[in-house]
C-alpha cells in the first residue's frame, strides 16, 4: 500500500473494518475490531474518543478543501452509525494504481 496523506493508518483500519463487516457501525464497534487487528494502534483511556476526534477533523478539513469525504454518518435511535463512501473510495485507489 502506498503511502498517502489524505488517509491515516487509522482511517484506514476503520475503512478495513467498515468493507468487512459490510454493515454500518458505531464508534464503539470500531473501536473493537481495530483493536482486535491492531492492538497498539489505538492507545490511552479513551480510544472511541480519540478516533472520533481523528475522524471529525481529517472530515472536515476534507470538507474545507472540496475533497470527497470517506465516510457517512447516519443517526438511528441516538446512536451514530459510520460506515464508508465505496464509490470515492475506489475511484481513488484505481487513482492510486
Amino acid at each position: 500500500m502506498s503511502w498517502n496523506r489524505n488517509v491515516s493508518s487509522l482511517e484506514q483500519l476503520m475503512i478495513d473494518v467498515l468493507l468487512e463487516e459490510k454493515e454500518p457501525l458505531t464508534i464503539n464497534e470500531i473501536v473493537e475490531n481495530i483493536i482486535n487487528r491492531s492492538p497498539n494502534s489505538l492507545t490511552g483511556k479513551t480510544p472511541n474518543k480519540s478516533l472520533y476526534s481523528i475522524i471529525y477533523r481529517r472530515e472536515k478539513r476534507r470538507i474545507e478543501k472540496g475533497e470527497a469525504l470517506l465516510f457517512q454518518a447516519s443517526k438511528r435511535g441516538g446512536a451514530i452509525y459510520y460506515s464508508v463512501f465505496i464509490d470515492e473510495l475506489f475511484l481513488e485507489r484505481d487513482l492510486e494504481k
